[in-house]
């Protein structure tokens, strides 16, 4: 085993791919159909809506169908041009399909600004949800990491705190049922001091006596939210554990960490500079246990662990 400096700088000389094939969401959403029923049932209600509107029918008359309209507004219906234009309305569908009044109030503005069709293709439905994608990559990291462990270094995925204590090497998620934080504290009398008490890490490795706790994230690009999410991989690279058996890992991949972690960084990004300058700070402490890796140092990390 090496220190954990070496392993970063493995993961500097070895820098992530452009394109990941573990973060590709390559098929058609399962339930496609159910997304184009409720949009169509939402076009042919807001079609009504206008007509019965442009006829003078009664208030009684219209409000059943912005009734029925509400109802159809539902998990499916991000899909529909009327789930898109509630954007425009600086608002969130999560909130407008809470407030009839609101709702009423943009689907009015909808109806007024925007050209109505009864049509409902499958290719652009499917379009609008592949824009949506990223937020469907929350558990791809840990599964692109237990497959690297399962199927190259003979590690076995274990559901029970049984199998994880009579296995020699294993991994498993954290969960809100099992591995959830007090119980992880309590059974491997750890601390487990993040900055958000409450907040689940991602995995945890068994090697022999050796207990390694990793947060994985994937980026391919900066802002606000990734400077967030880099501040809380870096606060768990500096967490300390008097056990001297337990380590932690952060793990990070996309093209980003080449950004943050590569040789040419410049003192002009001073946000990815300043991480970078807290990540070689605690690498280079005296007594560093904890490891910063991207893919290929997270392999040489678990290569070299046998």
């Amino acid at each position: 085993m090496k220190n954990s400096l070496h392993y970063f700088k493995v993961s500097q000389e070895n820098p992530e791919d452009q394109l990941d094939i573990n973060y590709f969401i390559l098929e058609k959403d399962p339930y496609i159909k159910e997304y184009i029923v409720n949009v169509k049932n939402i076009k042919e209600t807001l079609i009504t809506i206008k007509k019965l509107k442009e006829n003078k029918e009664s208030k009684e008359t219209v409000d059943k169908y912005y009734k029925k309209l509400f109802k159809d507004f539902n998990d499916y219906s991000n899909c529909s041009e009327l789930g898109c234009f509630v954007n425009a309305c600086d608002t969130t569908r999560d909130l407008i399909k809470n407030d009839f009044n609101s709702f009423k109030t943009i689907t009015d503005l909808f109806i007024k600004k925007r050209i109505l069709d009864d049509k409902a293709p499958e290719n652009w439905i499917q379009a609008i949800i592949d824009t949506n994608a990223s937020r469907k990559k929350g558990r791809l990291g840990e599964n692109k990491l237990i497959a690297f462990l399962t199927n190259d270094f003979g590690y076995k995925l274990v559901k029970t705190w049984e199998d994880f204590d009579k296995s020699k090497k294993c991994v498993t998620s954290f969960s809100k049922d099992i591995f959830y934080n007090d119980e992880v504290v309590k059974r491997l009398g750890i601390n487990l001091k993040t900055k958000n008490q409450g907040k689940m890490l991602d995995l945890i490795i068994k090697n022999g006596k050796n207990i390694y706790i990793l947060e994985a994230k994937h980026l391919n690009t900066g802002g606000g939210e990734q400077n967030k999410q880099i501040d809380e991989l870096i606060k768990i690279l500096e967490l300390k554990e008097t056990k001297e058996n337990v380590f932690y890992i952060s793990f990070l991949d996309g093209t980003y960490s080449n950004k943050l972690i590569g040789e040419n960084i410049q003192k002009k990004s001073k946000k990815l500079f300043a991480q970078r300058s807290q990540i070689e700070k605690y690498l280079k402490s005296k007594g560093a246990k904890n490891y910063w890796v991207n893919t290929t140092g997270f392999i040489q990390l678990f290569l070299d662990l046998g």
